[in-house]
């Protein structure tokens, strides 16, 4: 399965759909380092992991601010995704870069990724885009302007 962003994962939100491109675009090279040097790919997970600390800081903010109402939900997702990926991160530095190394980071990563943008982030931006039509009146933030 190849690790990349397609256009049916966009949500309509310049800033987050940028940064989905550019975590897969991050996980993808971690995919390709699995087969140099245990540094590069060390690396490549390390730059992906800040990105995506940076992504869920930028998405759960916006979530705080709409107030939006799966909000809880949608950081419990982020929560039990990197969990998981410090997991896989634990087994690659114990075992090495492996065939479930390498397994979670080409397959079980990317697919985690797109089930969450298609299944969290693309209603999420939804519910963003009904927010900017509203008038501020009818807005429960009182018609701030998010990013």
């Amino acid at each position: 399965m190849a690790v990349e962003w397609s256009p049916d994962l966009t949500v309509n939100h310049e800033l987050l759909d940028g940064q989905h491109v550019e975590l897969f675009r991050t996980l993808a090279d971690a995919g390709a380092a699995l087969d140099g040097p245990p540094l590069a790919l060390e690396i490549a997970l390390d730059r992906f992991v800040d990105l995506l600390l940076t992504h869920f800081a930028v998405e759960e903010r916006l979530m705080d601010e709409s107030l939006y109402p799966e909000r809880v939900r949608h950081r419990s997702a982020h929560e039990m995704f990197l969990a998981d990926f410090e997991r896989l991160r634990a087994a690659l530095r114990a075992a090495g870069a492996g065939p479930e190394a390498a397994d979670g980071i080409r397959r079980r990563a990317p697919e985690w990724l797109r089930f969450h943008v298609r299944m969290n982030d693309v209603p999420f931006g939804a519910y963003l885009a009904r927010r900017q039509q509203l008038q501020p009146d009818q807005r429960r933030d009182g018609g701030r302007r998010l990013s």
